[in-house]
């Protein structure tokens, strides 16, 4: 197989140099290549001669040969798919300039191109558009689309994707030519397409193609909005009944409160509608320049009037959700402001407990006082007793005898006065010995010793089976 030769620059192409910046294109399309479109060895494009023949495109080579030495006349679509969403086209840069250069298409479609790809930036919605251009009796026209459908993904709770069209359409009079690059034809576009050709049991025109990518591109933004809308009318509802304040709720009555992730949850949905705005004005400015420049079919009305529509929806919705965020905010800050009021009252109430009970303790300090001073009066009136009460209990056990009889007096002790002061140090011995081992600290009790020892043993034991 011979070798692909240089890629074509866009410059070679016969555009007015004064209308088009061939430099900027051609600088476009080499820094978005990587992103857009997919090397030589995975080119996949269908083109279909309608009503004689179908082609299927995995060389470069295979595409330039027919390109070079076709002699087709009538319509012709180009079909270059994605193989899932936010993927690179399934052409490469070499059979895309074979394209432009075969085909004289003009610049603008490589902007066109590079709104579609892997990645997405800042400037994508800066990319598509709707454009037209005529030269002698050849016409050009190519513009981008934007629909949603369903994803099918279980594990989304947005059920829904956006995904979009590009179209380009050149016109050769003279030749009774018509040749379509379809950009992205999802699924459900081509078998819109299979369906309209089954049914009607003729072969589409150039009018029934827009028809389809207008029709395509319409019908199914009525119910992504009614799905967002159930959404914030439910997010609305809940911050109409939602507890304010922090008043007390009998507990059987259920209660709704705002949480900041509801507030998140509605921000998602104001910038959801945010985009289909601008998709629905974008889709209606490109519905007007196909009627004005192409059609003049009064079906397009049937799609201006119905993305006018829900456009006038997504506006509605987006006033809906200012006033639902504002609503949020509102409670938020009054319930912020509403916790700050209840936690004044709490320190004020916990600053009044305090000064009570610093009151108490005064009062007890008072009493504590007063209670001292009698016991030392106690205490006082008992050293003055307690030696007189202990001489006369002690004289009158028998132990100690006064004898008066003889001159001088004498006392006399008792043989039981040994017992007595033998017993009397033994069992004083015994009460303080009992009352030191009470009074120490728990560290040095040695019962206490004893058992933490053993526990700890068990513990080992334990730990070595």
């Amino acid at each position: 197989m011979a070798a692909t030769p240089r890629p074509l620059c866009l410059a070679d192409q016969p555009c007015d140099p004064y209308v088009y910046d061939t430099a900027h294109f051609e600088h476009l399309l080499h820094s978005n290549s990587e992103r857009t479109l997919v090397p030589d060895d995975q080119l996949q494009i269908k083109l279909i001669e309608v009503g004689v023949k179908d082609w299927i495109f995995t060389e470069v080579n295979a595409l330039e040969d027919y390109l070079r030495t076709t002699r087709f006349k009538g319509t012709r679509i180009i079909l270059v798919p994605q193989r899932f969403s936010w993927d690179r086209l399934t052409i490469s840069e070499n059979a895309l300039r074979k394209l432009i250069h075969h085909l004289n298409i003009f610049p603008v479609f490589v902007d066109l191109v590079c709104a579609f790809g892997k990645l997405t930036s800042e400037a994508s919605d800066s990319l598509g558009g709707c454009y037209s251009w005529q030269r002698d009796n050849v016409s050009e026209f190519c513009y981008l689309l934007k629909n949603v459908e369903r994803h099918g993904r279980e594990d989304s709770e947005e059920p829904w994707s956006i995904r979009q069209l590009g179209v380009y359409h050149q016109q050769d009079v003279a030749n009774g030519n018509d040749t379509f690059i379809i950009l992205n034809p999802v699924v459900s576009f081509q078998q819109r397409l299979k369906d309209a050709r089954s049914k009607t049991g003729r072969q589409p025109t150039w009018q029934d193609l827009h028809i389809l990518a207008l029709s395509h591109s319409t019908w199914q933004w009525r119910w992504y909005l009614t799905f967002w809308e159930s959404k914030l009318t439910e997010l609305i509802s809940k911050a109409h009944v939602s507890q304010v304040g922090g008043h007390k709720i009998l507990e059987e009555m259920p209660v709704l409160t705002i949480e900041y992730s509801d507030f998140q949850d509605i921000q998602v949905i104001h910038d959801r509608m945010n985009a289909a705005k601008y998709i629905l004005g974008s889709n209606v400015s490109v519905c007007k320049k196909a009627q004005d420049k192409l059609l003049g079919h009064r079906n397009v009305d049937v799609f201006l009037e119905e993305l006018k529509l829900q456009s006038s929806r997504a506006g509605n919705l987006l006033e809906r959700t200012r006033s639902g965020s504002t609503l949020m905010q509102d409670i938020i800050s009054f319930r912020g402001l509403d916790s700050l009021r209840t936690s004044s009252e709490n320190s004020n109430e916990m600053a009044r407990l305090a000064d009570i009970d610093t009151k108490n303790m005064v009062k007890l300090t008072t009493k504590s006082q007063k209670d001292a001073s009698t016991l030392k009066k106690v205490t006082w009136l008992t050293s003055i007793y307690l030696p007189a009460s202990f001489v006369s209990q002690f004289l009158s056990m028998g132990y100690l005898t006064v004898n008066s009889k003889k001159s001088p007096a004498s006392l006399r002790f008792a043989p039981e006065m040994w017992l007595f002061l033998v017993l009397t140090v033994l069992l004083l011995t015994m009460t303080f010995g009992a009352w030191l081992c009470l009074d120490a600290p728990k560290e040095r009790q040695w019962w206490r010793r004893w058992r933490r020892h053993a526990q700890a043993a068990d513990e080992k034991g334990i730990e070595i089976v």
